[in-house]
């Protein structure tokens, strides 16, 4: 305990108060501003970077296929690593995650989905160890081979079509169907697929269906002469696939996958890498991450006629056939008839029939066209395996949607729960209930070079419940951005925190200050969003801190504030209510909103919810300590915040 003296003022203060009052010196800080986190991903068989988001709790339900991302819960921080796969910071997490479990989730098809790490000490390392081996493809004790090949009549009847031809050469069947006629380099190589993968994993979020417009059931329409090589992106699915192509003159559109040769291209489009078992998926891998193979067009429809470059007029198809590989991941064994094809009404049901709907996306990228396949019916991310052509002369593909050379990753944080008495400078009843807000944090990065670079940033908070008799208002102030920096503001409310209004009453009243209501109760339960862009993106995240308010029973150019534990008073503030009744605050040393005891006059609870805090919400519990409501709390405050610090949990 601390002692501390009070400012002079010839304002009227209420009651004599003690010239001098003790003060606990425990800040109430649930934040550790100094987490080391350290995030991996070096084991993709390619070098990306790659967006993660941390958890406190597991994201994501594991299912049959694959992991469905959870919509229930909010990441505490999301950022980029750099291009190798790799991030290395000191970012602000809740103290709680000091030590236990953290979960590093990432929706890009190309990482490991899941990565489950133990904090220890502020120290959070996570990896990709599950997929420690880069080069995947290895000996088999056996032959294995695409039953789209292999004679018919010993074939399974889900994969008796027309049989697929091996033209562009062979592969190697006790490796798992690797290619041995690999394009070695040149023109058609891929020089960015860095960038590739990253523009990938932002125009198709594996979490959500597939954008419409990215979905076409319609093959590459060849405009001039030219050669064309497809390059294997890579996968993240349970099934062994195999992959042809084929192709037919504009006008002359194939009916059924049995009007056309279909070309071998990639007999096993597993590459272990799926996350769900990759000790599973490996031993059944027969492709590495960025194996390219140049196409060959055969005039005469007979091998010995190939030649690399493909006539004008032309069109270019894929067909997927799924689980057409011999050697399957354990579980996965079964044969199915689902295809999925570019060409329109020709991708079939695991029944047989007909789909009537695209089963892949396709778009161009910085001259690259991405083609993304749906391998099976469970899901509709269009991102089960993932294709890029380049073509020479490279304008020779042009009727295919564009997507912008610069993409941008939007995404929402949990900051937690602020909580106020507000009967400040009175001690109140210690339930800490009367103003509580929730803040989310988002932000808008860039992509390619500007991973670490925020263009735009929203501030959102939501009020709950408030059974407090005073009418008090919400404000926050943001630290960091410079405010000469400011493109644009933009104020918005909801009632359903989904949809958002324009809302005028919303305020900037300078000094990095926002008015969000002068009275909570008008709308109970409203979200508040102020956005604000940059002439130049910023390279670290805003704070936006609220804090309650209402008119000063002294001043009427001034108002009353009450704000967490040292946290500064906006310039508003009428400072004569420091160090009256039960504040012990020292406003010349930078001391506010202090007091004896264990109780603050407001605090806040990162990570926090409206769940984790049901208890403080709910009006039966009115006027009751908080420390009768969460047993842990005493011995957090009486430790210093070094024990139980996960007491609101």
């Amino acid at each position: 305990m601390v002692l501390c003296g009070c400012m002079e003022t010839d304002v009227y203060k209420g009651p004599q108060e003690e010239e001098e009052k003790s003060y606990n010196d425990f800040d109430y800080s649930t934040v550790n501003t100094s987490t080391s986190l350290q995030v991996s991903y070096l084991n993709m068989g390619i070098q990306a970077a790659v967006y993660f988001e941390v958890y406190d709790e597991n994201p994501v339900v594991q299912g049959e296929y694959g992991y469905t991302k959870r919509t229930d819960v909010v990441p505490l921080y999301a950022a980029y690593t750099d291009k190798t796969g790799v991030f290395s910071g000191v970012v602000s997490l809740p103290s709680y995650l000091s030590q236990g479990s953290v979960y590093i989730y990432t929706p890009a098809f190309y990482a490991q989905t899941l990565i489950e790490a133990q904090a220890s000490n502020g120290v959070i390392q996570a990896s990709d160890d599950a997929m420690a081996e880069t080069r995947l493809v290895s000996a088999t004790n056996k032959d294995y081979d695409s039953y789209m090949v292999t004679d018919f009549w010993s074939t399974p009847d889900a994969y008796r079509d027309t049989r697929w031809k091996t033209w562009l050469g062979d592969y190697n069947k006790q490796r798992n169907g690797e290619v041995e006629y690999e394009y070695e380099g040149g023109e058609l190589s891929v020089e960015d697929n860095a960038n590739l993968y990253e523009a990938h994993a932002q125009v198709i979020n594996v979490n959500k269906d597939c954008p419409a417009e990215y979905r076409r059931s319609e093959d590459l329409y060849i405009s001039k002469d030219a050669e064309i090589a497809v390059t294997f992106l890579g996968q993240n699915t349970c099934w062994n696939c195999s992959l042809g192509y084929y192709y037919y003159k504009e006008g002359e559109e194939p009916t059924s996958l049995d009007d056309m040769d279909i070309i071998m291209l990639f007999p096993n489009t597993q590459d272990g890498q799926w996350t769900n078992d990759p000790s599973k998926a490996q031993p059944t891998a027969g492709i590495e991450r960025g194996t390219a193979v140049q196409l060959m067009f055969y005039p005469d429809g007979n091998k010995s006629s190939g030649q690399k470059e493909f006539p004008a007029g032309y069109r270019i198809g894929f067909v997927l056939a799924n689980n057409a590989w011999s050697n399957r991941i354990e579980g996965f064994r079964g044969n199915n008839q689902y295809r999925a094809a570019t060409s329109s009404g020709l991708s079939v049901r695991n029944n047989g029939s007909k789909w009537n709907e695209a089963r892949t996306a396709v778009y161009e990228y910085n001259g690259y066209k991405m083609i993304s396949f749906e391998d099976y019916e469970s899901d509709h991310n269009f991102s089960d395996i993932v294709i890029t052509t380049k073509t020479n002369p490279v304008d020779a593909i042009t009727d295919v949607p564009v997507v912008e050379d610069e993409y941008t990753t939007t995404t929402v944080t949990l900051r937690g729960m602020y909580a106020f008495e507000d009967l400040w400078p009175s001690k109140g009843d210690f339930d800490l209930n009367d103003v509580m807000v929730r803040a989310d944090y988002q932000k808008t990065i860039g992509l390619n070079d500007n991973h670490d670079k925020i263009y735009k940033e929203s501030f959102i908070f939501q009020t709950f419940q408030n059974v407090a008799s005073n009418l008090n208002g919400v404000a926050f102030r943001v630290d960091g951005a410079d405010q000469d920096n400011v493109k644009s503001r933009t104020f918005e409310i909801s009632t359903n925190g989904t949809d958002y209004e324009e809302a005028t009453s919303i305020s900037y009243e300078g000094d990095n200050v926002y008015i969000l209501t002068d009275n909570v109760k008008s709308n109970l339960g409203a979200t508040y969003r102020v956005t604000v862009e940059y002439n130049t993106p910023i390279n670290a995240e805003s704070e936006a801190v609220p804090f309650i308010f209402r008119p000063s029973e002294y001043d009427t150019d001034k108002r009353w504030e009450m704000h967490i534990v040292n946290d500064k008073p906006t310039s508003k503030m009428d400072e004569s209510y420091f160090c009256q009744e039960d504040d012990a605050s020292k406003p010349e040393e930078g001391l506010y909103y202090v007091r004896g005891g264990n109780y603050p006059f407001g605090f806040f609870l990162s990570g926090a919810n409206e769940t984790k805090l049901s208890r403080m919400l709910d009006p039966a519990n009115e006027s009751k300590r908080i420390d009768e409501l969460y047993p842990g709390y005493s011995s957090w405050v009486e430790s210093g915040g070094l024990s139980n610090s996960d007491w609101y949990k």
